[in-house]
C-alpha cells in the first residue's frame, strides 16, 4: 500500500508538473504572440511614418492621410508613431508596372491560345512579334529614363522595383520565344516521325503548323536581356539564346534530305550576332570578355561551317553563315570594357585584340594590292578562323572602379532597322539583297568605334599616368593609319574580286578620330590631375594642348568640333592641380569658348551627342566655379560669385548645381553665412535645392573655425528636420553626409578651449539620431563608416581632464564595438576606423599597460581584416615600446621588414604600407 501510495503521489506530481509547464508554454506563447504583436505595430507606425514624410514629388498620386501624430517632436527619445488606423490605403502602382502588366496580359493570352492547340486560332508570328518588340522596348525606356534622371537620390528610390520589372520584362519575352521554339520542335517531330525517340520525349501534335521563331525573335529578346540589368545570369542567358538557335540550325542540316521536312529554323544573323555579345557587354558580369570572344568563335565557326557545306551540296544550301563586321569588334571590346569585378587586365586585352584585327587586315589589304605582306596573319586564316589569340593571357589582373559606357543606341537602331526592312520584304530577292549586305570580307576593318572603345578602357582602367600615356599612344595610331588609308581597299576590288561589300548600311566603317576620341584621351589626362595633385600641372597642359588641337582641326571639320565635354573636362584638370595660376587657366579656357560659341543672345554650344547624358550648358561655368573652391587664393569666393552672376545674365539659367558649387566655394574659404544666404538665394528663385545643397550648407558651418559654428550646424539639421515632420519643406533629405559633417565639426570643436565634454556628448547626440533615423527607415542605403570614424575622432580630439578623457575613451570604444556587432547600421569597419580608433586609444588612455593592450587588439582586428593602412601601422608603432610591437608582429607572422600582404590586402593602393613607410617609424 505504502508504495502503491508513493506511486499516486509521484504521479500526481508529475501531472502537476506537467500541467504547469503546459500552463508555462502557453504564457510564454502569448507573450511571444504579443510581443510580435507590438513589433508588427511598432513596424507599421515607423512605415507610415516613413510613407507621410517621403518627398511627395516622388509619387503620381496624392496622399490624404492626416493621421494626428502621438509624438509630433521629431528630435525626442522617443520614435514617432501614429495613432491606429483600422484600414490603410494600399499605394496604386506605378505607371510602369501598369504599363508592363497590360503587356504581360497580352503575352498570357497568346501563350494560351498556342497551349489550348484547338486548331480554331488564327495565330501568327507577328502576334508573338509584336508582343515582344513591346518587351524590348519598355525595358529600353526604363533603362533611359534610369540614366536621364540626375537625381541620383530619387531614382535609388524606386530603383529596386524598376530593376524587377526589367527583369519580369525579359523572362516573359525569353518565355515567348521558348514557346515558338517548342512549336517548332513540335512541327518537325511529326514531319520525321522517327522509332529513335524515347516515348517520354514525343511531342503533342501542333495544329500551328505554320508558327515558328524568325531571327527577329531571338534578336528581340537579346534587346530585352541587354537592358534587363546585369550579372552573370544576363551574360550566360544572352549566350544560351544564341546556342539554342545555332543548335537547332545544325539538327537541321543532320537530316537526312526529305520532302516533307518543314522550313529550315532562322539562323542567326549579324544583327544575332551583334545583340548576344552586346548584351554580355552590358552584363558587366566578370568574365564578360571571355564569353564575348566565345561568342565570336562561334560565330566564325558557323561561318565557315556553312560554307563548307554550300561548296559540298549546293541542294542543300539552307544557311550562308555572316562574318564578324566592324561593330562585332567593338562589341567584343566592349565587353571587355565593361567588366565591373576585374577590369585591371582588360585595358591590355583590348588592345591585343584591336591590334591583331588591324595587322590581319593590313596584311590582307597588302596582298590584294600585290604588295609585299607579312603572310603569317594571312597563313593563320587555316589555323584558326578567329582573329583573338587565346593565349595572350599573361596579364595580372588587378581590381579597379570605373565603368565604360556603352554603345546600345546603335546596336538597337541597327536592330530596329533590320526588323523594318524585313517586314516591307516582299519576295525572295529582297531578303537574299538584305542577307547579302550582313556580310563583309575577310578580316574585318576596325573602325572608329573600335578604337573609342578601346581608348576608353585604358582611360578608366585606373592606371594613371601610364593609362593616359597609352590613350595617346592609340589616338596617334588612329591618326596615322586614318591618314595614310593602309586598311583601305582598292574602290574596285573587294573580298571576292568584284567591288567593295566591306561596307554595310547598319555599320559606321569610317575610321579617323572624332571629338569622343581626343575627349577621351583628355579625361585619361584628367584622371592623372586627380591622381597626383601635387606634379599634375604637365597633365593639365597635355589635356589643353589637345583641346587646341580639336580647336584648330575643327574649323575645317566638324567632326572634331570641341564639343562640351572636352571644354569642361580641360577645365576639371585644371581645377584639380595645385598651381596657383590653376583658377586664371580654368577661366580662360572658359572664355574661348564663349568666344567660339557666343553670338549675342543665340547660344550655339558644342553639342553634347555621343558623350555625356547629364550635362547641361551651365557645366562649364560650375568646372571654373570649382576652380576657384579649390584655390588658395584669398579672393576665390568673389571671384566665384562673378562667374555665377555672368551666368545669371546669359541665356543660360544656372542650375542647382550652380549654386551647389558657389556655396561650395563658401565653405571651404570660411563664410558659411554667405553660403547659407545663397540657399535661400536660390530657392526665391525657384531653383529647388537637392540633398547636396543642405548637407554644403552643414559642411560649410562645421567646418568653420570660430566658436558655436557647429552648434549653428546641428542647429540648422534639427531645424529643417522639423520643417519636413511638418510638411513645410519637402526638398530636404537627410543624408549620412551631413550628420556626418556636422559630427565632425564638433570633432573639430572637441580639441579646442571651448571643447570638452560637453561636445562630445553633442556629437554621441548627433550620431543616435542619424541611428534613428536610418532604423524608423528616413535614411536609407548603404551604411557607411564615416559617420562612426567623425565621433571616434571627436573622442580623441578632447580637451579636457583627466577624467573627461577616461569618460571619452569608453563612449570611444561603446561606439567601435556596437560599429562590429551591427554594421548594417553603423556601418563596415574600415581602414580609417581603426586609425582613428588608434588614435583615440593612444591618446585617452592614461595607463601604458592598458594603452598597449588596447592598441595590440587593434592591431591584430585590422591585420585579420586585411585592413592594415600606413596610417595604423604608424599610430601602432609610435606609441608602443619598440620591444612590444617587434614582439607583437612577430607573433603574428610577420617582421617590421616583411609586412605580410594579406594584412593590408583591402587597403587601396595608396594607402598600403610602404617600405619607405615602415623605414621611417
Amino acid at each position: 500500500r505504502s508504495q502503491t501510495y508513493q506511486r499516486e503521489n509521484r504521479s500526481q506530481t508529475y501531472q502537476r508538473d506537467g500541467r504547469s509547464q503546459t500552463y508555462q508554454r502557453e504564457n510564454r506563447s502569448q507573450t511571444y504572440q504579443r510581443e510580435n504583436r507590438s513589433q508588427t505595430y511598432q513596424r507599421e507606425n515607423r512605415s507610415q511614418y516613413q510613407r507621410e514624410n517621403r518627398n511627395t514629388s516622388l509619387h503620381s498620386f496624392e496622399r490624404n492621410d492626416r493621421r494626428p501624430l502621438r509624438n509630433s517632436n521629431p528630435l525626442g527619445s522617443s520614435t514617432p508613431t501614429y495613432a491606429p488606423t483600422y484600414a490603410a490605403a494600399a499605394a496604386p502602382p506605378s505607371a510602369e508596372k501598369s504599363k508592363l502588366d497590360s503587356i504581360l496580359q497580352e503575352s498570357n493570352k497568346l501563350l494560351q491560345s498556342l497551349t489550348n492547340n484547338n486548331g480554331s486560332s488564327t495565330l501568327q508570328l507577328m502576334d508573338f512579334d509584336g508582343v515582344m518588340t513591346k518587351l524590348s522596348r519598355f525595358n529600353s525606356e526604363m533603362e533611359s529614363e534610369a540614366n536621364d534622371n540626375i537625381d541620383e537620390r530619387v531614382f535609388r528610390r524606386g530603383h529596386g522595383e524598376k530593376s524587377s520589372l526589367k527583369r519580369e520584362a525579359a523572362d516573359k519575352c525569353i518565355e515567348l520565344l521558348q514557346a515558338l521554339e517548342r512549336n517548332y520542335d513540335c512541327i518537325l517531330q511529326h514531319a520525321r516521325p522517327s522509332d529513335d525517340v524515347a516515348p517520354d520525349d514525343v511531342l503533342p501534335e501542333t495544329k500551328h503548323s505554320q508558327l515558328m521563331p524568325s531571327a527577329s525573335s531571338y534578336n528581340h529578346v537579346l534587346h530585352t536581356l541587354a537592358h534587363s540589368g546585369k550579372g552573370q545570369r544576363v551574360a550566360a542567358e544572352a549566350s544560351a539564346t544564341l546556342d539554342r538557335m545555332l543548335d537547332r540550325c545544325r539538327k537541321y542540316l543532320d537530316m537526312t534530305k526529305d520532302p516533307s521536312l518543314p522550313l529550315p529554323p532562322p539562323e542567326p544573323t549579324i544583327i544575332t550576332f551583334n545583340s548576344t555579345i552586346h548584351a554580355i557587354a552590358k552584363s558587366g558580369a566578370g568574365s564578360s570578355g571571355y564569353i564575348a570572344e566565345e561568342v565570336f568563335s562561334k560565330m566564325e565557326e558557323w561561318h565557315s561551317q556553312c560554307r563548307v557545306q554550300n561548296e559540298s551540296d549546293e541542294n542543300r544550301s539552307f544557311y550562308k553563315g555572316v562574318a564578324p563586321d566592324a561593330r562585332t569588334l567593338a562589341v567584343v571590346l566592349d565587353a571587355w570594357a565593361n567588366r565591373d569585378e576585374v577590369k585591371g587586365f582588360a585595358p591590355e586585352r583590348a588592345e591585343s585584340i584591336l591590334n591583331i584585327a588591324i595587322n590581319r587586315r593590313r596584311a590582307y589589304v597588302k596582298s590584294v594590292r600585290g604588295e609585299d605582306s607579312d603572310s603569317s596573319y594571312l597563313d593563320s586564316e587555316v589555323e584558326s578562323d578567329s582573329f583573338i589569340d587565346y593565349d595572350d593571357d599573361i596579364i595580372e589582373e588587378e581590381y579597379v572602379d570605373e565603368e565604360l559606357a556603352t554603345g546600345e543606341d546603335d546596336v538597337q537602331q541597327s536592330a530596329e532597322a533590320e526588323l523594318k526592312v524585313k517586314e516591307e520584304a516582299t519576295d525572295d530577292s529582297e531578303a537574299e539583297y538584305l542577307q547579302s549586305k550582313e556580310s563583309c570580307g575577310p578580316f574585318l576593318r576596325p573602325n572608329t568605334v573600335a578604337f573609342n572603345t578601346c581608348i576608353n578602357t585604358w582611360a578608366t582602367c585606373g592606371r594613371g599616368r601610364m593609362a593616359a600615356v597609352r590613350t595617346q599612344e592609340l589616338l596617334s595610331q588612329m591618326e596615322a593609319i586614318s591618314e595614310s588609308g593602309e586598311l583601305d581597299l582598292p574602290d574596285t576590288i573587294d573580298a571576292d574580286g568584284d567591288i567593295d561589300s566591306d561596307e554595310s548600311s547598319f555599320v559606321d566603317h569610317s575610321l579617323r578620330p572624332n571629338a569622343r576620341s581626343y575627349s577621351m584621351v583628355m579625361k585619361a589626362w584628367a584622371n592623372v590631375a586627380k591622381m597626383e595633385r601635387w606634379s599634375s600641372e604637365d597633365a593639365a597642359e597635355q589635356c589643353e594642348d589637345i583641346l587646341n588641337r580639336m580647336e584648330l582641326r575643327g574649323a575645317s571639320d566638324v567632326s572634331v568640333r570641341p564639343n562640351l565635354v572636352a571644354y569642361v573636362t580641360t577645365i576639371t584638370a585644371w581645377s584639380r592641380t595645385k598651381a596657383a595660376h590653376a583658377p586664371s587657366r580654368a577661366e580662360h579656357i572658359l572664355n574661348r569658348m564663349i568666344d567660339l560659341y557666343y553670338d549675342g543672345n543665340d547660344v550655339e554650344l558644342p553639342s553634347l551627342e555621343g558623350d555625356v547624358e547629364h550635362a547641361k550648358h551651365d557645366a562649364p561655368f560650375n568646372a571654373v566655379i570649382t576652380a576657384h573652391a579649390r584655390s588658395s587664393d584669398p579672393n576665390a569666393a568673389e571671384r566665384a560669385f562673378a562667374v555665377l552672376e555672368r551666368l545669371e545674365v546669359s541665356p543660360i539659367a544656372p542650375t542647382v548645381f550652380t549654386y551647389n558649387a558657389v556655396m561650395d566655394v563658401c565653405a571651404k574659404h570660411g563664410d558659411p553665412e554667405r553660403a547659407l544666404q545663397t540657399l535661400e538665394k536660390m530657392q526665391a528663385l525657384s531653383v529647388t535645392p537637392d540633398s547636396t545643397s543642405y548637407d554644403t550648407i552643414l559642411n560649410a558651418f562645421a567646418r568653420n573655425d570660430k566658436s558655436g559654428s557647429a552648434d549653428r550646424a546641428w542647429e540648422l539639421l534639427r531645424q529643417w528636420e522639423e520643417e519636413r515632420a511638418a510638411g513645410e519643406n519637402d526638398t530636404f533629405i537627410p543624408s549620412q553626409v551631413g550628420y556626418s559633417a556636422v559630427i565632425n565639426g564638433f570633432a573639430k570643436a572637441s580639441g579646442t578651449e571651448y571643447g570638452g565634454m560637453s561636445t562630445v556628448k553633442k556629437a554621441k547626440e548627433v550620431y543616435d539620431r542619424l541611428i534613428q533615423q536610418k532604423e524608423i527607415g528616413v535614411i536609407y542605403g548603404e551604411s557607411d563608416p564615416v559617420a562612426n570614424s567623425c565621433f571616434l575622432n571627436c573622442c580623441a580630439n578632447i580637451y579636457g581632464t583627466r577624467a573627461e578623457r577616461k569618460e571619452a575613451l569608453i563612449l570611444a570604444i561603446k561606439a567601435f564595438e556596437e560599429m562590429k556587432k551591427n554594421p548594417s547600421l553603423h556601418g563596415e569597419p574600415g581602414q580609417f576606423t581603426f586609425g582613428t580608433m588608434m588614435k583615440a586609444c593612444s591618446k585617452l588612455s592614461a595607463d601604458a599597460a592598458e594603452r598597449n593592450r588596447l592598441l595590440e587588439s587593434l592591431f591584430q582586428q585590422s591585420c585579420n581584416r586585411g585592413l592594415l593602412s600606413k596610417s595604423t601601422l604608424g599610430q601602432f608603432l609610435r606609441h608602443t615600446p619598440d620591444e612590444f610591437s617587434t614582439k607583437v608582429i612577430l607573433q603574428m607572422g610577420g617582421s617590421k621588414r616583411e609586412i605580410p600582404p594579406e594584412w593590408h590586402r583591402n587597403v587601396p593602393g595608396k594607402h598600403k604600407p610602404t617600405p619607405t613607410e615602415r623605414d621611417r617609424y
